[in-house]
């Protein structure tokens, strides 16, 4: 066995000797790769997927975020560690979004309770991440503590190794059996790794050449540290396939620290292995910076974008509009930039807060103008609604009256103050209209009662009038204008005359006579415009003969001027509308669209205007 060792030992000095130096220029060439190192593990590992959570409410961003945590080990989901600002985000448009729902048809925003624990349920999922990650990163760190007291421990063993007089078989044998516990045993403290790993080698350097190993396990151990790095660079290539650059590029790292660990191959085929190795981590480290420089230019598009959302905002926030219709179109537009933002992507890092501040402003400062309005509104309607009830309350205090000339007088005249109030809320417009009319109503049903004695000639008045229906049946047009309209007048104003007839009789015979006379009308040859006015004409001359005909006035003009002002608003808000879409290149047929609507409104403002002239003729 002593002349076997000698031999040995004298065919590997014959062969250039392993110095430190040797064995440091492979890893001296390595590219370097930031970070620590993740082992490789047998199986793949499951993906974790790549949510949008700025797309999700904030119901979704919280299960998604359970879903994640109860899948995926905790040191895999930093996604989560930027979560709560977008989270918070969602929230406040939420909140902003259902603060407008409610204010929207004029209820004040100090009454509004927005009923949702979204956020303490979110914040308690995110605690229980917080602490998950606390505690792996403490055990990580405690670990990490171990293994790096174990390879101390290997390196102690490994200078204790040259001391023992054993069979160099037997040496070799526990020399392997260190190496094989260096690679088994996980990461170390950063601060420590290099140092260590130094050590490390140094110490095997020292090992070879104390002890000479003889070729043929020099051989053996050189080829297998070859096998070990070929099939690293096979993963490597591997690698070059897979679509996700980031995981990728993770793995690369790990294959890098493997590599280091792996120790030197046969000097001839050093620099080719590391070459080949070398090329495949330069491919995907160019695809990494590739995917990033993409990700950068798509993030200064985005940026574009939102700063000119930014300044949509700011226009907006800045204008105070006049009307309801306009503050209703104005925050539609508003919710709409707000999702237009939600959907435009990720902005450089650098870059979010400041702009989150400058469209969070804008948006705040709007809504704060439209609540001002809102509030300036509720305090006018709110006098308006105080004097109509007093008007209801006098009303209600004569529909019991007796003395019918009298009360009648007072009844119109509070009709008349009637339409000069201004409008009140919504929630009770129709309530407090009921009630006023009721009370109108009740009075002049019991003035109408009272005079029923007057059927007799009520039933000749109605046989008078159903004899001027049927010559207004046969009246044929002469084909000139003007004789044929003081012919239709003159019908009218007979019919006027006849008087009243029984009230079951009364809407029949009343619709067949304007139906016959409006039919004669639009046979005339005359602009549509006075056609419309002298139908009216014809319908409101039907007034004068019945028993209710102050009020059926104040009805048929109330009606009236409700539908001019919501006119008015409409064309106003028209008008805003041409203002805005003329600014757009992309327009022209919403402009032509608008015109033609603001064109078409105008005739019919001008038509109901002239109705109310006449009916205001009759008071």
């Amino acid at each position: 066995m002593e002349q076997e060792n000698l031999q040995q030992a004298e065919e590997l000095n014959n062969n250039e000797p392993i110095s430190p130096d040797t064995l440091n220029d492979e890893t001296q060439e390595e590219v370097s790769v930031q970070g620590q190192p993740t082992p490789i593990e047998k199986a793949p590992e499951k993906e974790v997927p790549a949510w949008d959570f700025s797309s999700f409410n904030t119901d979704e961003i919280i299960s998604h975020m359970k879903s994640l945590i109860d899948d995926f080990p905790v040191q895999r989901l930093k996604v989560l560690d930027s979560l709560p600002q977008v989270f918070e985000a969602q929230y406040q448009k939420e909140y902003d979004k259902a603060l407008a729902d409610f204010t929207k048809d004029g209820s004040p925003a100090e009454a509004f309770d927005y009923q949702d624990n979204s956020k303490e349920r979110f914040y308690s999922v995110y605690r229980t991440y917080r602490e998950k990650k606390s505690e792996y990163y403490k055990k990580l760190e405690g670990e990490k503590e171990q293994n790096l007291k174990e390879k101390l421990q290997i390196i102690e063993e490994l200078k204790d190794l040259i001391q023992h007089e054993e069979s160099l078989n037997k040496t070799y044998q526990d020399f392997r059996n260190l190496q094989d516990r260096w690679r088994n045993t996980g990461m170390v403290p950063q601060a420590q790794a290099s140092d260590l790993l130094e050590t490390y080698h140094h110490h095997v350097e020292n090992f070879f050449n104390y002890i000479k190993i003889n070729k043929e396990l020099r051989d053996l151990d050189l080829k297998k540290n070859l096998d070990a790095k070929n099939a690293l660079i096979e993963q490597a290539n591997a690698l070059l396939e897979d679509n996700n650059i980031g995981n990728a590029f993770r793995q690369l790292q790990s294959l890098h620290s493997q590599w280091k660990e792996i120790g030197p191959v046969a000097k001839e085929v050093q620099e080719e292995t590391w070459n080949r190795f070398k090329e495949v981590t330069d491919k995907i480290n160019s695809a990494y910076h590739r995917f990033f420089d993409n990700l950068r230019e798509e993030q200064d598009n985005n940026l574009k974008i939102k700063e000119e959302i930014c300044v949509k905002l700011e226009n907006y926030a800045s204008v105070s509009f006049e009307k309801l219709s306009e503050w209703n179109v104005a925050t539609d537009t508003v919710l709409a930039l707000q999702t237009e933002w939600k959907h435009a992507g990720t902005i450089p890092i650098k870059e979010r807060n400041r702009l989150y501040k400058r469209y969070r402003a804008a948006c705040d400062a709007f809504f704060e103008r439209k609540r001002q309005y809102f509030q300036e509104i509720q305090t006018l309607q709110n006098k308006n609604l105080t004097k109509k009830i007093e008007l209801c309350e006098k009303v209600e205090a004569l529909k019991d009256s007796t003395d019918w000339a009298t009360t009648t007088k007072k009844i119109i005249e509070y009709q008349k103050e009637w339409k000069t109030i201004g409008p009140v809320s919504k929630k009770v417009s129709n309530k407090i209209w009921n009630r006023f009319r009721s009370a109108c109503d009740h009075f002049f049903d019991r003035k109408s009662a009272q005079f029923k004695h007057v059927s007799s000639d009520q039933e000749k008045n109605l046989e008078l009038k159903r004899e001027l229906i049927e010559e207004v049946r046969n009246f044929k047009l002469t084909g000139n204008n003007d004789d044929d309209i003081e012919a239709l007048k003159a019908f009218q104003t007979r019919w006027a005359e006849i008087g009243f007839v029984p009230i079951k009789e009364k809407e029949t015979v009343q619709n067949e006579f304007r139906k016959l006379i409006n039919d004669h009308f639009d046979q005339l040859d005359i602009d549509e415009f006075e056609k419309n006015i002298e139908r009216f004409k014809s319908k409101i001359n039907t007034f004068d003969n019945s028993d209710d005909k102050d009020s059926k006035i104040i009805q048929e003009r109330e009606k009236l001027v409700n539908k001019i002002k919501q006119l008015e608003t409409d064309l106003h808000a028209w008008e805003n509308n041409i203002g805005f879409f003329s600014k757009s290149s992309n327009s022209e047929s919403l402009v032509k669209e608008f015109s033609n609507k603001i064109e078409s409104a105008r005739h019919k403002l001008a038509l109901m205007q002239e109705k109310l002239r006449l009916i205001d003729g009759m008071i």
